[in-house]
């Protein structure tokens, strides 16, 4: 996490050592990116950095939970759904929003891509939290459509809470590995993803 030194500094200058960050992380997984490039990109003498944050991992965590910070509020809308219309009113805006976002912001999704090639030690973490994240908020809508009827009983909710998951975070990063996607190529996606659901479910 950041050390008060960097909560002090101007926020025009904090932003510069985020986008230099941002810029090398979506370069070099966690292991293999430098501080170096970071100073440099940044324009920072090399030693305040260390002053900023304490590791490099630090400094990777904090841009990640950043990005993922803005992410969550441009999805905020969609949680005008969560738990007031069936699971899948809720998912299928939530997708759409994510999804969004992410064509509007190319540099996420290529650190999404170098954190899902190299997952191990810090970045393997931030996977497992973020699928647990999804998984918990999913979960808990499935299995209450299951009490209204909504969604078949005899559907296994963990089962369908992880394939939501899995569409929320591998498939998008995986069909970007080669081929960057459009924001129709997405929804269209989006579409074919809730029909699919949804004849197996209802």
């Amino acid at each position: 996490m950041p050390t008060q030194t960097f909560l002090n500094l101007p926020a025009a200058k904090q932003e510069t050592v985020i986008a230099a960050a941002i810029d090398e992380f979506s370069k070099r997984n966690v292991e293999e990116a430098k501080l170096s490039n970071i100073v440099r990109a940044a324009g920072i003498p090399r030693g305040s950095i260390y002053q900023y944050f304490e590791t490099k991992e630090d400094l990777y965590v904090y841009v990640f939970e950043r990005l993922r910070e803005e992410r969550r509020e441009y999805t905020k809308p969609a949680f005008e759904h969560y738990l007031t219309s069936p699971f899948l009113t809720f998912f299928e805006h939530f997708y759409a929003m994510d999804t969004e976002f992410l064509a509007r912001h190319p540099l996420h999704i290529q650190m999404g891509k170098v954190m899902y090639s190299h997952a191990s030690g810090v970045s393997l973490s931030l996977i497992r939290a973020i699928k647990t994240r999804y998984r918990d908020l999913f979960l808990l809508a499935i299995e209450r459509d299951q009490d209204n009827g909504t969604i078949r009983p005899d559907v296994d909710s963990s089962v369908l809470a992880d394939l939501c998951v899995h569409f929320m975070t591998d498939i998008f990063i995986f069909q970007n590995l080669t081929d960057r996607m459009t924001l129709p190529d997405m929804r269209d996606h989006l579409r074919g993803t809730i029909e699919l659901i949804r004849r197996g479910v209802e």
